[in-house]
């Protein structure tokens, strides 16, 4: 009951959020503390659970909540939770067994005595057994060890050399839940570090070097990176699995291809990553239930293991690393794609669809040029999947029409008209489910304009665009929009067709200055930052005082018309 009663309150705490529970926090605090010495082991799982929360709840300031927790966490992490014979027990349960006349061991497991004996070993008897109390224990204890890193940030990096040695041991434990909790914790430890040590920012497709991150971050990822990777690549459990990859995902995009580096702890670089995707794809990987007789009929069965968290952990992992390796991506997509290829059989449900044209859309973005040459291969299958039943295949292969389209040179513009009309569906699409897929569709046409400009019915594509300006649904697709626009009326030769368009593209800068959104003031009211990425802002604002630069009257009286933003436009000129 007491067990039950923290794991309440955490969760009141967190749902009632920390103004309206601080006058109670610090007694429960005390109350939850006196508990952890105790010999109950449920009661001290449901504690750390308890704990995690209060790390959320507070973030850096649970800070000094730390020292006096770590103690018991350590010592739930390395405690023994398996019960082992000893001589004298195994010596006793074998005479009572009994002989084996054939030797093929069936006598002993048939035997009804065995699982008397496992019974008593279970209720406290002679016999070994499993303490599953200590075992969900140790599990909680690893995951309030990551929430403390995760929310702690900084403050929890002194902690962090102290707490590897226990975490590690528990790399090839017997239960899954134990070696999934370990795999989250590990990402959020390195996190935590590059809090206390920032590392040097990263540029898509630099040459990694270890020598860019901290010596704290290298001692970290020596000791952690071989575990996470060889987790992903042979573990036997699919949560396991994802886990890994999803932390995977996480450090790579936090530290850059630095991480990805020929290193101590990697030599081999990305393609272990690689070849643990594949088995997956495959349906080879050691986590699968059904790994395919390649010898009986071969190839990948469309009814076997599409397991959601395995495949959405494996495409985050392989749409986050061409961000961190752009151009050098271009070999590891090369191998990829004979393993993709197979989901996009109309014998596939739509969800294998949207997870292979995701995966390769990425990618090809990311390498640019240097995929142009699948063209050919890839684009049918875009096109069928812009316009399928499911919303989410629809907005992976708009985006990858788009990809194509603005990478895809002369093998492009020779297919520029049907990319154009499948975009051209998406766009005039009526369903209710379809406004995130016309935001992707405009980012889409964005992408192409950008790449071959006035080879293009510039005329109709720019208003397509500049109509559906700003974008509310799929923010992020605002930032291809107004680069085009902004382009398009900057350059000399396409500046007379795009000029029509600069009022509908100031609307959209004041809006996205003024925090983008629906426009509606949000019920917790604070202002919201502006949706674009730092690079495109200040874009914006250099196009902003270009414009002015240009047509001081004309940009004064845009400006005083918009019905968003005008502050924001204005404070920005005046900078200037």
């Amino acid at each position: 009951l007491r067990a039950r009663a923290m794991e309440c309150v955490g969760l009141m705490c967190l749902a009632v959020g920390r103004d309206r529970c601080s006058h109670v926090l610090q007694e429960v605090v005390h109350v939850a503390m006196a508990g952890l010495p105790l010999d109950a082991p449920e009661l001290r799982e449901y504690t750390f659970g308890f704990f995690g929360q209060v790390a959320e709840l507070l973030g850096e300031e649970a800070a000094p909540l730390v020292p006096p927790l770590l103690p018991f966490l350590v010592k739930a992490v390395e405690q023994e939770e398996v019960t082992e014979f000893s001589e004298h027990e195994q010596a006793r349960i074998l005479a009572k067994l009994g002989p084996d006349p054939d030797g093929d061991g069936d006598e002993l497991l048939d035997d009804d005595d065995d699982d008397e004996e496992d019974e008593e070993g279970e209720e406290g008897g002679d016999g070994p057994g499993i303490h599953t109390a200590m075992l969900d224990e140790k599990a909680a204890a690893i995951h309030c060890l990551g929430a403390c890193a995760a929310y702690g940030g900084a403050s929890f990096a002194p902690h962090i050399e102290a707490v590897m040695g226990p975490l590690l041991g528990c790399a090839d434990h017997f239960h899954e839940d134990v070696r999934g909790a370990l795999a989250r914790t590990l990402s959020h430890l390195v996190k935590a570090c590059a809090a206390a040590e920032p590392p040097q920012p990263w540029v898509k497709g630099e040459a990694p070097a270890s020598s860019k991150l901290g010596k704290a971050t290298r001692w970290l990822l020596q000791r952690s990176w071989r575990t996470l990777v060889s987790t992903f690549k042979d573990d036997d459990d699919k949560d396991t699995v994802a886990a890994a990859a999803e932390s995977i995902s996480e450090i790579v995009l936090l530290l850059g291809p630095s991480v990805l580096a020929n290193a101590p702890w990697h030599p081999a670089s990305t393609d272990p990553l690689v070849n643990g995707a594949l088995a997956l794809l495959e349906q080879r990987h050691s986590c699968q239930e059904a790994a395919q007789d390649l010898s009986e009929g071969g190839g990948v069965d469309e009814e076997e293991d599409h397991d959601e968290a395995v495949w959405e952990a494996v495409s985050e992992l392989l749409t986050t690393l061409p961000k961190a390796l752009g151009e050098r991506w271009t070999p590891h997509l090369e191998r990829l794609l004979p393993a993709l290829l197979p989901y996009l059989r109309e014998a596939h449900p739509l969800s294998d669809h949207a997870l292979a044209i995701g995966i390769l859309a990425e990618g090809l973005n990311h390498v640019e040029a240097s995929g142009r040459h699948h063209l050919p291969t890839i684009l049918p299958h875009a096109a069928r999947c812009a316009s399928a039943p499911d919303p989410t295949c629809r907005q992976n292969g708009v985006f990858c029409l788009g990809v194509l389209g603005a990478h895809g040179g002369e093998a492009a513009l020779a297919q520029m008209q049907p990319i154009l009309s499948a975009l051209q569906q998406r766009l005039s699409a009526q369903e209710e489910d379809e406004a995130v897929v016309r935001d992707n569709a405009v980012g889409a046409l964005s992408r192409i304009a950008l790449s071959f400009g006035a080879a293009l019915p510039l005329d109709a594509v720019l208003r397509a665009i500049a109509d559906r300006l700003p974008l509310t649904e799929d923010e992020g697709e605002n930032a291809p929009a107004l680069r085009c626009l902004m382009q398009l009326l900057h350059a000399e030769e396409t500046r007379a067709v795009a000029a029509p368009h600069m009022p509908a593209l100031l609307k959209a800068i004041g809006h996205l200055l003024a925090g983008g959104g629906d426009g509606s003031p949000a019920a917790d009211a604070g202002p919201r930052p502006c949706p674009l990425d730092a690079e495109c802002e200040a874009e914006v604002r250099s196009f902003l005082v270009w414009a002015a630069g240009q047509s001081p009257q004309e940009m004064q009286a845009l400006v005083m018309d918009l019905p968003r933003g005008r502050e924001q436009v204005l404070a920005v000129l005046q900078a200037h």
